[in-house]
């Protein structure tokens, strides 16, 4: 897994390449505004997948792209995975707070996003991955899964602390995988059903296509 990546686009807000006209999709909070750019949602699908990093790294970053070094570097510094539902909602799955949904505006312009597809998913299929997620507000994940994720992965002890109390962020990307394993009934490539999925796999799995997703210029107002 650690010798090559798949090609990569990337929606980042220090790299702005790919300008539409296009209006956004909702209502864009004050922060977004001021920043005069948001990422071109209509090029979404419901049950798309949304892969995260951090423009700038903290140290949480490090450690889960740490958890994810059997990776190629460029699939370990994705360290979140979210499901698209509907104009700027995804789902996804947070420490604490468990499953929830919220506005994919909050990230900009602090995160680079990555959105990936199946290319050959019915539309139906895609709404389902979509409502399948939805069913999973609320869910936490305990303790003891995030224990296991810690210890099932190569690290050094001190890597394996962190894991344990980070643990229910490297497990975000079960939120979409979950819903694709169901509603699809097949795994994945590079995807087993005997060991935690994280956004790595997701990156790195060749089943699923990026998707060239542009930026909108805001009117001055």
């Amino acid at each position: 897994m650690g010798d090559f990546g798949v090609l990569q686009i990337a929606v980042d807000p220090n790299n702005r390449t790919t300008i539409v006209d296009e209006r956004p999709v909702s209502t864009v909070p004050p922060h977004v505004r001021s920043f005069g750019f948001v990422p071109n949602l209509r090029q979404c699908l419901p049950g798309d997948l949304i892969l995260f990093r951090n423009t700038t790294p903290n140290v949480l970053d490090r450690v889960i792209s740490r958890a994810q070094r059997e990776f190629h570097s460029d699939d370990a510094q994705w360290t979140h995975a979210a499901v698209y539902l509907y104009d700027d909602k995804i789902v996804e799955a947070v420490p604490f707070k468990g499953v929830r949904t919220r506005s994919l505006y909050g990230d900009v312009p602090h995160r680079i996003f990555r959105i990936r597809r199946r290319a050959d998913l019915q539309e139906r299929d895609r709404y389902k991955i979509a409502l399948r997620a939805l069913t999973m507000l609320g869910s936490r994940y305990s303790l003891r899964a995030a224990i296991s994720i810690g210890w099932q992965t190569s690290l050094g002890l001190w890597d394996r602390v962190f894991s344990i109390n980070f643990g229910p962020v490297i497990i975000c990307s079960k939120v979409f995988h979950d819903a694709y394993v169901e509603i699809t009934r097949s795994l994945l490539e590079g995807c087993s059903i005997d060991q935690p999925i994280k956004p790595a796999h997701l990156s790195a799995t060749t089943d699923l296509d990026d998707v060239d997703v542009g930026w909108i210029e805001l009117p001055q107002e």
